[in-house]
């Protein structure tokens, strides 16, 4: 299959069932209203989504993590899988973690982002001008491998969610850090430890969920940030009705950049961001 017939698969899939969400969404407010709660311990099932902690290509790239730049590490979400999902397996907390690194495949971005124009969408693109060659294109897959593997990651995460928020209340929590130093995604580091993001449309959480995990985070002495410097939450085009938020977590409060090192505050904040899942659920 051509790369162009695969964009165009994917694009048809997405606008096909968002289509589908949206009738089902208006035919179906009152199963709605009884799947999708409207408090704090409403939900019966917590996917967590992340798709940035990776350090691993696929091995027939021959790529490593070696081979990136200081610039390309700070893209990285180091150890959020770590941070996020609990050490002990249980049927409502559900992973969903991207295997490998963002700079073969962002599978947080758009088929069509406008972050593409700058080189930071699904397939990483960036331009050097250097001396010895005028123009340099570092990139670590090809448009085909970073398209299919895209495609294959959401229908593994969109399954996921339609098994459970069929039966489950489900709330998707879309798991990422941010570096604190200046790099290619944000020139002006925000002076924040959480931000909490969500969208202004049906997968937003009901005000009191949103207040439960901002108090929650806050009791406990952090500086939140609601949806500044960072919104929306990620979401997938299916036909079954959840709720979606974003938490990002500054590095500076689990790591050191650049040397990678987990700080003595790591564990806690393992144990801080894992307590909140029982307010969450039922």
């Amino acid at each position: 299959m051509s790369l162009t017939t695969k964009i165009k698969e994917i694009n048809t899939m997405e606008q096909t069932l968002n289509t589908i969400h949206v009738h089902r969404h208006l035919d179906a407010d009152n199963r709605s209203e009884e799947i999708i709660g409207k408090k704090s311990g409403c939900y019966e099932h917590l996917l967590l989504h992340i798709p940035h902690s990776s350090t691993s290509f696929p091995s027939d790239t021959h790529f490593t993590f070696e081979d990136l730049d200081l610039d390309e590490q700070l893209l990285i979400d180091y150890y959020t899988d770590e941070l996020f999902v609990p050490q002990t397996h249980t049927q409502d907390i559900i992973p969903a973690v991207f295997p490998y690194c963002r700079l073969y495949c962002d599978v947080e971005r758009l088929t069509n982002d406008p972050l593409e124009k700058d080189g930071l969408g699904i397939s990483y693109r960036r331009i050097l001008h250097t001396s010895a060659t005028p123009t340099l294109v570092r990139t670590f897959s090809n448009l085909s491998q970073a398209f299919h593997t895209y495609a294959d990651f959401h229908a593994e995460v969109s399954k996921k969610l339609v098994d459970s928020a069929l039966q489950h209340p489900t709330l998707l929590i879309d798991c990422h850090s941010f570096s604190c130093l200046p790099n290619l995604l944000n020139s002006n580091p925000p002076d924040i430890d959480i931000c909490i993001g969500y969208n202004d449309d049906e997968t937003r959480p009901d005000p009191t969920v949103i207040t439960t995990i901002v108090q929650h985070f806050k009791t406990l002495g952090y500086k939140v940030g609601i949806n500044q410097p960072f919104s929306n939450s990620k979401t997938f085009a299916v036909p079954v009705s959840y709720h979606t938020v974003m938490i990002e977590v500054n590095k500076r409060l689990y790591m050191t950049e650049p040397t990678l090192d987990r700080t003595d505050h790591f564990e806690q904040l393992r144990h801080d961001i894992q307590t909140l899942y029982a307010l969450l659920l039922k």
